[in-house]
């Protein structure tokens, strides 16, 4: 072939592993008498960059060519291990597991088979009473283990506008500190009857972990008992850093907006944006001097007033070696994107600065989502209030979609019941508001 680019199979695969599509699809670009092999790693390439329904109609094609010097199980597993990394664990599985009929001894198929699958600890499939269905199971996007999620402060120091704290009337909820003597009554019970033998344990849901004066014990009490220890916090505190980093809580989110006072003061209300980078220097102190293996991360909401600031935070972070990841702000809680799903009027000036307007992405919602799926808000995590209560799940906030019962009054095969009968999930699945995987569509 003329002008053929000099690369070799094995230099593609690195930028696969890289993913480094943009590169791949200059280098395989189509041309007249290209060889299969070479159109397979364009199609791949296509995958990766979310353009995943043309790819697999061009790999299906081209599985009946000569891919010499590549093989069919070559190109079954890379499409595989392709999607499994675009984040389509349902769909790669399927290519996977045709690459290990092939070819059974191939330990990394194997072990992305694995990945690709739900946990041992779930059923793949369960019957929901509210939407009269059997949904299927999937490999969980958030974690690869359960969750339970523990607001052991019920309330927040800040006033976010996307948040429901900072948008909803606060005497719909009660507000307190949980006891530490209830959080670990809340911990063997846990223990004793988790589905998974090692569940992470997140110490926030709607609440700030850090306003609660004995959080280090909290950790504490986790690691007595060798489990994973999450935390999310604004860090608008004054005390608490030092004992917390002692403690060694196995993951830390810093949840801030913006990299300057003025755009941090418009979505972080009642924040202030100097404390915080104050007390991200005292996290970095107390890791270095008690020598914490303390996974820090900023989460860095952006909205469109704040894009041009995403480079001042990745400098600071990198500066003080903390994990940096810019996530598009989203607007909670649940039953208010509900209500926009429903055309519903709802005054926020917030809406406005999201980098797209719930509606909008409401609506891809829609029509991607694949209701043959189980939401893993549902299935892979069990949310706890301060005061003991169980609620459906993180998203929601109002009373009526509150269980009802204390965590410690029901076994966990009475929890599920409640949630697979409760009416809000079947009004979730209408809108396509649930979190499930989409059906596959090329997205770019």
């Amino acid at each position: 072939m003329p002008d053929a680019p000099q690369i070799t199979i094995n230099q593609l695969e690195q930028l696969l592993q890289a993913k480094q599509y943009p590169k791949i699809l200059e280098i395989t670009k189509p041309t007249t008498g290209q060889p299969a092999w070479q159109a397979l790693f364009h199609a791949l390439a296509l995958a990766g960059s979310g353009l995943i329904e043309s790819a697999l109609q061009q790999t299906r094609a081209l599985l009946q060519l000569d891919l010499s010097p590549l093989s069919s199980i070559d190109a079954l597993r890379l499409m595989g291990l392709v999607l499994e990394q675009r984040g389509q664990p349902e769909l790669a599985r399927s290519w996977l597991e045709q690459a290990a009929g092939l070819d059974p001894s191939n330990a990394a198929v194997s072990a992305a088979i694995t990945r690709c699958r739900p946990p041992k600890y779930l059923s793949l499939e369960v019957y929901s009473h509210s939407q009269q269905t059997s949904l299927l199971r999937y490999s969980p996007r958030e974690a690869s283990q359960y969750i339970y999620s523990i607001d052991i402060v019920g309330t927040c120091n800040l006033r976010c506008p996307s948040c429901p704290v900072g948008n909803t009337d606060l005497g719909q909820r009660p507000q307190g500190f949980m006891q530490l003597d209830l959080f670990k009554d809340i911990l063997a019970k846990i223990i004793q009857e988790s589905p998974d033998p090692e569940p992470q344990i997140w110490l926030f849901n709607w609440g700030e972990p850090l306003l609660h004066p004995q959080v280090a014990g909290f950790v504490q009490a986790i690691n007595e008992h060798g489990l994973k220890s999450y935390l999310s916090s604004n860090l608008n505190v004054r005390k608490g850093i030092d004992s917390l980093i002692a403690a060694a809580p196995t993951d830390l989110k810093i949840s801030l907006s913006g990299a300057s006072k003025e755009t941090y003061a418009q979505t972080h209300v009642r924040g202030k944006f100097d404390l915080v980078v104050e007390n991200m220097h005292k996290i970095r102190r107390a890791l270095d001097r008690h020598q914490s293996d303390t996974h820090v991360w900023v989460g860095q909401h952006i909205y469109q007033h704040n894009l041009n600031e995403i480079s001042q935070m990745a400098e600071l972070c990198r500066q003080l070696k903390f994990a940096h990841h810019p996530i598009p702000a989203f607007y909670q809680p649940l039953e208010a994107l509900l209500e926009i799903a429903q055309e519903k009027d709802i005054n926020a000036p917030v809406l406005d600065l999201l980098l797209e307007h719930p509606a909008k992405y409401i609506r891809r919602f829609q029509e991607h989502r694949d209701n043959r799926y189980d939401c893993e808000l549902r299935f892979n995590q069990t949310v706890i209030n301060y005061d003991g209560s169980v609620a459906l799940c993180c998203s929601v906030y109002k009373p009526e979609n509150q269980l009802g019962i204390s965590f410690l009054g029901q076994n966990f095969s009475a929890i599920e019941k409640l949630k697979y009968q409760h009416s809000f999930c079947t009004s979730c699945y209408k809108y396509g508001l649930q979190y499930a995987p989409s059906r596959i569509h090329d997205v770019n």
